[in-house]
């Protein structure tokens, strides 16, 4: 019976960020985890990506691609992996020394969790200031968080999952270049798995002026296109009620704007005759729906 640690590929995508990238690559190779490979997709940067890259030989794997965006650049990386895990760490973010170990020991002893994932510390570079989850929060049943995934999502540098996955859902949307990407995989893969978070910070989250996070109205659009394919997805009567209600108001609130209003509204009356114990959520979701817009006003 063959005992030995199975192998981690960790997919780093980068794209003009050559000056955060060493720092990720090294934290990926410091791992205490005996079985790392580690993966750098550059992403078309004209910057001089391909030089830091270089400096680590052949102690990882380098592929370059024309500029595809995050989604492809993640892609390219599944495809070329190795490992029984694909982990995903952004090129501006660092692991911690235990992350590997202790993400791949807790799916190695579940074997019905698809993924994993954990806290993370914010940073600037320099020093810590708090953990991810004070502002973005934290799963309500950490054990498995799968039903909470519309209004969870998962920080990609922290996840941690099974190779098998990608195999039975497919690869991450290409036409989501740098948004709401992670959203849709992690809704995809709560359809066929249980998912789980460890309540300790496992990496450092970089927080600078050219984070993804930055860019409001390309999350918007990601958001309106990620939740509008999971709703007209053929797999969608597979959720369970509770879900796919709670899918259907997030699906109105993206719709509001965009679309007829007749026809975001029935999205709202779907939502409610699926499930209509989930009601309340659906008036969270139209209250800070006007919370937004009279925000909107202000700016006028």
């Amino acid at each position: 019976m063959d005992t030995s640690p199975a192998l981690v590929s960790v997919i780093i995508p980068c794209y003009n960020q050559a000056h955060f990238l060493a720092q990720a690559i090294q934290s990926a190779l410091d791992q205490d985890y005996p079985a790392v490979e580690v993966i750098v997709v550059n992403d078309g940067s004209p910057d001089h990506t391909r030089e830091v890259a270089a400096r680590f030989g052949d102690r990882i794997v380098y592929i370059e691609q024309e500029n595809r965006g995050l989604s492809a650049a993640r892609n390219r990386g599944i495809r070329a992996a190795r490992g029984r895990y694909i982990a995903f760490l952004d090129s501006d973010d660092i692991y911690l020394a235990e992350a590997l170990t202790t993400l791949s020991t807790f799916l190695a002893t579940h074997a019905n969790v698809g993924l994993v994932c954990s806290d993370a510390w914010l940073f600037d570079g320099q020093e810590d200031f708090g953990r991810k989850s004070q502002w973005s929060g934290r799963p309500r049943n950490p054990a498995n968080f799968r039903w909470e995934t519309v209004e969870y999502c998962a920080t990609p540098s922290t996840t941690l999952v099974r190779r098998e996955v990608f195999d039975r859902v497919g690869l991450f949307d290409e036409h989501l270049k740098n948004a709401a990407e992670d959203w849709l995989m992690w809704v995809q893969i709560a359809r066929c798995y249980d998912m789980a978070y460890i309540d300790r910070p496992l990496v450092r989250y970089r927080v600078h002026d050219r984070n993804a996070t930055q860019n409001v109205e390309r999350i918007h659009r990601g958001n309106r296109y990620a939740v509008a394919q999971v709703v007209a997805a053929p797999y969608f009567s597979e959720y369970p009620a509770h879900f796919r209600a709670k899918l259907l108001y997030y699906r109105f609130a993206t719709a509001w704007y965009t679309e007829p209003r007749q026809q975001a509204l029935g999205y709202f009356l779907q939502a409610l005759a699926t499930d209509p114990r989930q009601l309340p959520y659906g008036l969270k979701v139209l209250e800070q729906g006007l919370r937004n817009t009279l925000r909107r006003l202000r700016v006028r």
